[in-house]
């Protein structure tokens, strides 16, 4: 039963669809920080006004099964470019979470329908069925299906924008079919071909979900190889620091011979004087020994700020660092000291750039109340920052390390931050 002719009823039905459908996008999108919150509020109401009053008009003069052959238009499009607007993920993306739901959508509202008609309710039992069912629908995708969704393709980039196509393509078919050339509660075969293109739609979003995880996988292989490469080098580093120390010592161990037989003849002549002398000259060749760096407990973390650190004061970049890092980290430390690598790369870079006499660093890092890592070093301008916070190159592509950085924190909701003022540049990461 459609109640076609109860126009207030039709209206609160698609205002409800409205805003079940709405909480589910919502549920599964990430969003960017807003500053003026009450304005994007103003707009969203302003839109549900809007939904209202489209609604109405196309009811009261077209007909209800009108609506439902335009409402993808006149309601569904402009909801994901309004999310579009609030949301840090990219079109092609939202475009593809957006569509699902509304698929998903369609479908419980047919559903609630159908049962309706078939316990011959009314339209207060049609409301309050379709108020529980979108409730449901929207804690489960918030409770279960947003931190998986969220994670599993928070890596993948590419290929959105033919993903899109599929459930706009299943949109299309499933309003055909149910509102041509009469509405499916009027036509139980139409009724039957709806669930079978539904039985269709699950298995190809299996494929696709098969597809994301294999996408998933081979990004964290090659995550897991570039934690793989930096432990290598790190390791390599460390040899060649052993091998110097081990270089020294051999010298100094040859040098200590003779220093101790001179010291025995000063000592048989009894010219104490001579001995403290040159036991004094002597004394600068421990200043000679290289002294390792232990700035952390964690061999993995302290190899990569040492080697690094080490670069860094080789190039002639002036390091001033203040660093208290604990000794029970938030992460795994391959994935931290990626993630370090990558700020301290970035920041040895640009400083390589600068005149000689401004190649400076300042590394710092605080254990409480959250660890911080932070480095700054000068820069003059400005370094334009899409939605997401990120620089912009000026070439337009985006810095392999800071898409790193950024991966990273997505993954450990962790908070970033890239940030040019008083001449100083810093990039910061807060767990």
């Amino acid at each position: 039963m459609l109640f076609e002719d109860n126009i207030t009823f039709l209206v609160l039905k698609v205002l409800i669809i409205f805003a079940g459908t709405i909480a589910m996008m919502v549920s599964t999108t990430s969003f960017k920080t807003i500053q003026k919150k009450a304005v994007y509020i103003a707009v969203i109401l302003s839109y549900a006004v809007f939904v209202v009053l489209s609604t109405f008009l196309i009811i009261y003069y077209f007909g209800y099964e009108h609506f439902l052959r335009v409402f993808i238009l006149t309601i569904s499009c402009p909801a994901v470019l309004l999310l579009c607007n609030i949301s840090d993920e990219p079109f092609a993306k939202l475009v593809f979470t957006g569509a699902t739901h509304i698929l998903a959508s369609l479908y419980i509202a047919a559903t609630v329908t159908l049962i309706n008609t078939a316990l011959h309710g009314n339209e207060l039992s049609d409301i309050l069925l379709r108020l529980l069912s979108y409730l449901l629908a929207v804690l489960f995708e918030f409770y279960f299906v947003r931190r998986i969704w969220l994670e599993s393709v928070s890596t993948i980039k590419k290929g959105w924008s033919v993903l899109s196509l599929i459930p706009c393509a299943f949109i299309i078919l499933s309003v055909a079919v149910a509102t041509y050339p009469e509405h499916y509660t009027k036509r139980p075969l139409s009724v039957v071909t709806l669930y079978l293109l539904g039985a269709v739609i699950i298995a190809v979003y299996f494929s696709i979900g098969r597809y994301l995880s294999v996408q998933n996988s081979r990004l964290w292989s090659e995550q897991n190889k570039e934690i793989l490469e930096l432990q290598l080098e790190n390791i390599r580093r460390e040899n060649a620091d052993m091998e110097a120390l081990e270089k020294q010592t051999r010298i100094i161990r040859h040098d200590l011979r003779h220093i101790l037989s001179t010291v025995a003849a000063l000592a048989e002549s009894g010219d104490t004087q001579a001995i403290l002398d040159f036991v004094e000259n002597t004394a600068e060749l421990s200043e000679d020994i290289p002294k390792p760096h232990q700035y952390c407990s964690d061999p993995i973390l302290n190899a990569t700020l040492s080697g690094y650190l080490a670069s860094a004061s080789k190039a002639g970049i002036a390091l001033e660092t203040s660093l208290s890092v604990p000794d029970v980290l938030p992460v795994d430390s391959s994935e931290l000291s990626v993630c370090f690598a990558n700020m301290l790369e970035n920041a040895i870079h640009a400083c390589m750039k600068l005149p000689e006499g401004e190649r400076k660093m300042s590394v710092r890092c605080f254990n409480s109340p959250k660890l911080m890592f932070e480095v700054a070093y000068p820069f003059h301008g400005k370094i334009p920052l899409d939605k997401k916070g990120l620089p912009k190159p000026p070439d337009g592509g985006l810095n392999s390390s800071v898409c790193s950085i950024a991966s990273f924190c997505e993954r450990h909701d962790a908070v970033y931050s890239f940030s040019a003022e008083n001449n100083l540049y810093r990039i910061t990461v807060a767990l």
